[in-house]
């Protein structure tokens, strides 16, 4: 498991993230909203060791994070960030390659089980028609499909995504979410996706954590945050809540 401890971040003297405590599991998908500004990514920033917090502590597997090495980290704990880097001129199966880059380093040849690796992620993720297209020409939906293909080939236990649906339509976004909430149940991954729509948090994730002005206000099942109160006090407005005939609740601002 990952856990914090009470973690904190400040820069310039301006307090980002204060005194949040969370224990995240595998095998479940983790949601953190929150309104804009309100510390999500940067959670998640520290949670994946992109940046260092300046109060707290972190741990995964019950070791302080400090005393894994970045190598060691990496091998467990996948991370996607918001701004992915170019892809110019790599094919698709040369994207999902570099999931292996942890367990061997960039410029190491691939061996056979690395190479089976890299066809079973893109087998799970159904991106196995873009091997040998350019990242480039594909489109939003399947360019995402490729980077979680990625991630899969890292072979880690826990998934950070940082808005992985921003860029996507509706329809890819619901597809996005099936997929990582059904690698989840299958591969006992622990996923956890900074996510602005709070009606598909409460549909595909297991736990809500919520965030305001760089405090953790709520957390736990969707049920349980599912107040016209709670969802008060995270979004600032009064929301109606319905129940979906698919068995889940949705909210609604009036």
């Amino acid at each position: 498991m990952i856990e914090s401890k009470k973690l904190g971040f400040s820069v310039d003297g301006r307090v980002l993230l204060t005194d949040v405590s969370m224990t995240f599991e595998a095998g479940k998908v983790y949601a953190l909203v929150g309104h804009n500004g309100s510390g999500k990514s940067t959670l998640l920033k520290l949670l994946a060791q992109q940046q260092k917090p300046t109060s707290g502590q972190l741990f995964l597997n019950d070791q302080a994070i400090v005393a894994w090495s970045p190598k060691k980290f990496a091998q467990q704990v996948a991370y996607l960030p918001q701004q992915t880097p170019t892809t110019d001129s790599l094919s698709g199966k040369d994207l999902v390659s570099f999931g292996r880059y942890p367990w061997h380093g960039l410029l190491d040849r691939l061996n056979k089980q690395d190479k089976q690796y890299i066809d079973e992620a893109m087998a799970l993720t159904d991106t196995m028609d873009y091997a040998d297209r350019l990242v480039d020409t594909l489109s939003g939906g399947e360019r995402q499909r490729l980077w979680l293909a990625m991630l899969l080939a890292q072979r880690s236990q826990y998934l950070l995504l940082d808005e992985p649906l921003s860029a996507l339509d509706i329809a890819h976004q619901v597809d996005m979410l099936k997929l990582i909430k059904k690698l989840s149940r299958e591969l006992n991954l622990g996923v956890i996706i900074v996510i602005h729509d709070i009606n598909m948090a409460a549909r595909f994730c297991d736990h809500i954590v919520a965030l305001h002005s760089g405090k953790m206000i709520a957390s736990g099942s969707v049920e349980s945050l599912f107040t016209p109160q709670t969802l008060q006090d995270i979004y600032g407005i009064h929301m109606h809540i319905l129940n979906h005939p698919a068995g889940y609740p949705v909210a609604m601002p009036y």
